[in-house]
């Protein structure tokens, strides 16, 4: 017996198409119980939550194409508090970026750290503030993390170098996103 899998939002329909199909043939095959652990299964691990937002990874692929072609950083700001610490681990070396004590209001802070030599096409760069549904904001001596409100953010990641380079974008808002403000940052030797 053939019935339709309904769509949901989290299945395209082509996958939708092929398991229903698969569970059409293996009807005539398996057992019902066998039938039912295999959907529950094949159903709990399809579902990815959700997709990954356009215009987020628009911004990503920017700040990177930003970094990866500029010739002039800076190593500190008038408006916040940068620093790179680096720890070992397993034979590699975690960076941690932090970005905190701000002077100024900054609302839905972007930030993006990249190392040089890395081919970031087939790999994640450390990042915060683009993919979360959380946007950041950072304003001096107020902190209220449920509503987005932060004292300072963190972005790590894991290299090969003991001493990294790491070149940083931070990028925020005025209140109204009326204004966009970005520096760029060489942190390491």
């Amino acid at each position: 017996m053939l019935w339709p899998l309904p769509i949901g939002e989290a299945f395209h329909p082509v996958v939708s198409l092929a398991l229903w199909l698969v569970i059409s043939l293996l009807m005539e095959i398996l057992p019902p119980i066998t039938l039912f652990i295999l959907m529950v299964l094949l159903l709990t691990s399809c579902s990815n939550g959700k997709d990954i937002d356009a215009g987020a990874m628009e911004r990503y692929n920017s700040m990177i194409e930003q970094l990866s072609t500029r010739a002039d950083f800076k190593t500190k700001s008038e408006y916040f508090d940068i620093s790179l610490d680096v720890g070992s681990i397993d034979g590699a070396y975690r960076f941690y970026v932090t970005i905190d004590n701000p002077k100024a209001a900054m609302y839905n802070v972007e930030a993006i750290a990249i190392e040089s030599d890395i081919d970031y096409s087939n790999e994640m760069a450390a990042n915060i503030g683009l993919f979360e549904d959380t946007k950041y904001s950072m304003i001096p001596n107020q902190t209220n993390a449920s509503k987005g409100f932060v004292k300072g953010i963190n972005i790590s990641g894991v290299t090969v170098n003991e001493n990294p380079v790491l070149y940083v974008l931070v990028t925020w808002t005025n209140k109204d996103a009326s204004v966009t403000k970005r520096e760029f940052f060489k942190l390491g030797e």
